[in-house]
């Protein structure tokens, strides 16, 4: 059993409150019934996101953002993602629709603090809700969240394990949904960019109704977006990189023309003289090959039609493709919310929701790659395509035109529905609830642009013109028009894309759709959750009511996958039945389920005394014990001093833990196109802590990874046990009596966690091996001395330390005959960001600069996450808001500000000269604006026109971005972008 330092200690503390819960409850009754007085005023309690106990103070020790409709309004957003993630608290790597590779589902996730969006809890009321598909990770889809229900939105900045359980680490999105809403209310939503693009359609209809005993909301909502290709901005149009501090137009080596490494005996027609030609090797026992490609515009039917490949020009453009800044999507969703009055003292309770999402992605052209590690697919020595003789076992080119461009569409529809009974008892303050929920997210994705490898490797096998018929024939021997195989056509990868407007060209792209297959899969989601709550006043003492919490929870969680069998590689084997990048190993079937307990006690001590206005502590401790790996507690203990009514000093500490999720526990091996750096990079011999670490890898200084990705297999791991750490928070509120309307909060914080649950960056990996000797069996090198396949199981591996300050100004102006004017400003700043990926091993320090030794730490850095980085951390975040209103007039103006970041952007060596090892990315500052005005004589019918990103901000350069080389989870990358609402009520 795992027991965070602090639980004892607050367990034996709460351990009389809870007797007393138990057995003491009616004497408190009594009590509170005697010393009532009839003239007292009672303050509405009610439950802060961070407490299970119902208050009147907003303010209490844990620190808590909110956001209301009013501004969820303004911000001219049209789905949830849109507006919380300008939230200052939100960093690091969340997904969303402007993800094309890697996400594509039209989700959009939560990464408060830059903890990782499976760190931060998200609730609706208050209760968990349904995890999005991707990975199985639990992260919450909160486009799934129906926005026109949204009444106010509160962030938790704090740990808050004992409280909820798992995965708030970073902290808790609650979101607080509308309860009293009567009468009918339809708006409509349409916002399209300055360059026509990203256009969006989105309608809202609710229906709410109140009665004697009970309310009844229902609501539909449609919406829908359309794409951006990375085309039509001219940051994403083409990957730019830096290269030995030069400038260029960067991509891939699987290009149009092709790569194909050809033996230098084998050569008899290519101009050997270009400087491109790699010379002999001086190792007389490595393989002397010539990398080659055929020269644009030829046919390649013979060697005087290609040339040397050029490693730093003869590069593909894969951002003007296909490629995407915007998905595509569309969403529709029903939902449903009601109470009603059985008796006095209960009520019963109903929300529903289902939502169902189309959305895609696109990226380039498949990139076929023949090596026997990647694709394992051969241009045959015989085929009559083949003017080398010899078989090419490392072939790559970029299949434009041969097949359709690839393609996921993703159909997924989420369903949630809560259900329950709440009540008080009698004339006390003690109330309870106890609930069911269960939620589901099937997904199904259907996938084209791939070939069939079989098929495949029959038509680029040995071939010949049928002597009967004059047609080319693939056949089993070479020459042998008997073996002719059936329904295969010979494919030419050696010459350019079929001609659709000649007879051999259809022919070609007729036998090629034979093997484009169509690929389905499906996933799905379940959670069941069971719980049951009590809360109150226990006693009064001279300081005020003692109260307590105390509650039970089971959950329930499983996730399901099943692939389409294509794409399961067979056991013993490296490859499936399609290209590599499509493959996995098998489908995931994995589930677990926690009973828990928790209690939480609100102590106050002192009282209406010099110094001490107000002083109370909250302790709460929570036993969690899970089904995989046993059980653990976690406890928390808050302090809130008020020296004099302006002020609030508060403070909390408390253990955190996340349980592995399904994804980590179970997921099936996958593929992925990892980037990495090579510790070989101009290797001369030298020595290395393992042979293996550069095996193959010529030794004259002249070896250059030919290509920046790898084929990565993402490894589970059954034996993970949880993160565990704490956060400590303590600072401020100051509300001063002689500025009406205005108040500063200051919150210091800092989180510490053990046994990370995380993948190793492959760059981490190769130079572990080359350094020290660890982690040498997880890769695999080509011929050629490229790393051609690496091995990535997830496990416990390391620590993280992070630590910032959050500042908030808050001004509602008094009202004048120039109206009333409101000021907020949230900033956040990151103080520190340290990763230790192997506890106890100072050489594991993570740093976002490989160029510069000994830098680590990465607070103001950008690492994507596509090369197993952390995503933005930027040191400053801050979201300004200036609001106006006179009569029937509002307005608003916003602006959000991402502080400057520093990357490693060079892709060249860090020994070649020129190498540029750290490299200033600006700020951005990006302003909103909208005007409203409200019909105050039709029921307040309003009218919404906005524009954001008003002066046209483009997201900054970052060499080293993964999707359109530049950040695409934390800048906006659509542009200037025109909006109005009309929002109808009855």
């Amino acid at each position: 059993m795992i027991k965070q330092p602090l639980s004892r200690a607050i367990q034996l503390a709460l351990l009389p409150f809870s007797t007393l819960a138990a057995v003491g409850m009616p004497l408190a009754a009594s009590a509170q019934q005697a010393q009532a007085k009839p003239d007292a005023t009672n303050l509405d309690r009610i439950e802060v996101t961070g407490s299970r106990i119902k208050r009147a103070d907003l303010e209490t020790s844990s620190p808590v953002f909110t956001i209301d409709r009013q501004s969820i309004q303004n911000s001219g957003a049209a789905t949830v993602g849109e507006f919380l993630q300008r939230s200052p608290a939100i960093a690091g790597a969340a997904t969303n629709p402007q993800v094309n590779n890697g996400g594509g589902a039209g989700a959009a996730t939560v990464d408060l603090r830059g903890l990782g969006v499976n760190r931060s809890l998200v609730l609706v009321d208050g209760k968990r809700w349904i995890g999005t598909i991707s990975n199985a990770n639990g992260a919450v889809d909160i486009n799934s969240i129906p926005m026109a229900l949204i009444e106010r939105v509160e962030i938790l900045k704090d740990g808050a394990s004992a409280i909820y359980g798992s995965d708030a680490i970073g902290g808790v999105v609650n979101f607080i949904l509308r309860k009293d809403f009567e009468g009918v209310e339809a708006s409509a939503y349409f916002g399209t960019s300055s360059r026509g693009d990203a256009s969006t359609r989105r309608l809202d209809a609710t229906f709410g109704m109140i009665g004697e005993k009970g309310r009844l909301m229902l609501g539909a909502s449609y919406d829908k977006e359309d794409q951006v290709s990375a085309a039509d901005r001219s940051y994403s149009s083409q990957p730019y990189q830096l290269y030995a501090g030069e400038r260029g137009i960067g991509g891939t080596s699987r290009i149009l023309t092709g790569r194909y490494v050809v033996p230098r005996a084998s050569i008899t027609g290519v101009d050997l003289s270009d400087p491109n030609c790699a010379p002999p090797p001086t190792d007389p026992t490595a393989p002397d090959n010539i990398t080659l490609t055929r020269i644009d515009g030829r046919p390649g039917s013979s060697q005087s039609d290609f040339r040397c490949f050029d490693n730093l020009n003869d590069v593909y453009n894969f951002q003007a493709d296909g490629n995407l800044n915007l998905t595509p999507q569309e969403r529709t969703s029903l939902f449903l919310s009601g109470n009603y009055q059985l008796s006095d003292n209960v009520e019963a309770f109903l929300l529903g929701s289902w939502l169902r999402t189309e959305s895609s992605f696109f990226v380039a052209p498949l990139p076929f790659d023949g090596r026997p590690t990647v694709d394992a697919v051969p241009i045959s020595a015989d085929s009559m395509y083949n003017p080398f003789g010899v078989d090419i076992t490392d072939a790559r080119l970029r299949l434009r035109d041969f097949i359709p461009t690839r393609t996921t569409r993703y159909v997924t529809e989420t369903y949630q529905v809560s259900a329950g009974l709440r009540g008080a008892f009698a004339d006390t303050s003690w109330t309870w609830d106890a609930s069911y929920a269960h939620g589901r997210t099937p997904q199904t994705a259907t996938v084209r642009g791939y070939l069939y490898s079989p098929g495949l490797t029959d038509a680029l096998g040995p071939s010949m013109l049928d002597p009967d018929s004059g047609n080319p024939i693939c056949v089993r021997t070479p020459g042998d028009a008997s073996s002719a195989i059936a329904g295969c056509l010979p494919v030419n990868f050696l010459g350019p894309a079929p001609d659709p407007n000649t007879d051999a060209g259809r022919a070609q792209l007729a036998a090629l759709e034979l093997i484009n297959p169509t690929i389905h899969s499906s996933n799905e989601n379940e959670l069941t959750v069971y719980n049951a709550n009590i809360t109150g006043d226990l006693f009064q003492a001279p300081a005020g009511a003692v109260s307590l919490a105390v509650g039970v929870e089971r959950r329930e969680e499983s996730a399901d996958s099943s692939s389409d069998f294509l794409t399961i590689i067979p056991p013993g084997e490296t490859v499936c039945l399609i290209t590599q990048e499509a493959c996995t190993f098998g489908d995931l079937s994995g589930k677990f389920d926690v009973n828990e307990i928790y209690a939480e006690a609100l102590i106050p001590l002192l009282a209406d005394a010099p110094f001490a206005q107000k002083l109370a502590v909250t302790l709460g401790t929570r036993y969690s014990d899970y089904s995989n790996f046993g059980g653990t507690t976690n406890s928390k203990i808050g302090l809130e001093w008020k020296p004099f009514a302006d002020l609030l000093v508060r403070a909390t500490y408390a253990d955190v833990f996340r349980a592995p999720t399904i994804g980590d526990l179970y997921a099936p091996t996958t593929p992925s196109a990892s980037t990495y750096v090579d510790p070989c990079n101009a290797y001369r011999g030298g020595a290395v802590a393992d042979p293996r670490a550069c095996a193959g890898v010529r030794t004259d200084g002249e070896f250059s990874q030919s290509n920046t990705q790898t084929t990565s297999f993402q490894v589970a791991n059954p034996d993970l046990q949880p993160e565990e750490g704490d956060v400590f928070t303590y600072g401020v509120v100051y509300s001063p009596a002689w500025a009406e309307g205005f108040s500063i909060t200051a919150d210091y914080w800092r989180v510490k966690l053990e046994q990370f649950i995380t993948s190793l960056p492959e760059t981490v990996m190769l130079n572990q091996c080359y350094d020290f000797g660890r982690f040498c069996d997880t890769f695999i090198r080509d011929d050629a001395g490229d790393v051609a396949q690496m091995t990535n199981v997830v496990g416990n591996f390391g620590t993280l330390n992070t630590s910032g300050v959050d500042l908030g100004f808050r001004y509602a102006m008094p009202e004048s005959a120039w109206g009333r004017f409101t000021w907020n400003l949230d900033t956040t700043y990151l103080a520190k960001y340290d990763v230790r990926l192997l506890s106890g091993d100072p050489t594991s320090d993570v740093g976002a600069f490989p160029g510069i030794p000994g830098s680590t730490g990465l607070a103001g850095t950008f690492v994507d996450s596509a090369s197993s980085g952390f995503g933005n951390m930027a040191r400053w975040r801050a979201l300004n808001d200036i609001s106006w209103s006179r009569g029937n007039l509002n307005a608003s103006l916003t602006t959000r500000y991402v502080h400057h970041i520093y990357e490693a952007p060079d892709v060249a060596g860090v020994r070649d000269p020129g190498y540029v090892a750290k490299r200033r990315v600006p700020s951005v500052t990006q302003t909103d604006f909208q005007i409203g005005y409200t019909f105050k004589e039709l029921k307040n019918s309003s009218v919404q026109l906005g524009v954001r990103n008003l002066t046209d901000r483009q997201p900054p350069l970052i060499y080293s971005g993964f999707n359109s080389t530049t950040d695409m989870r934390t800048y906006d990358a659509i542009g200037r972008y025109y909006w109005m609402r009309w929002t109808a009520r009855f």
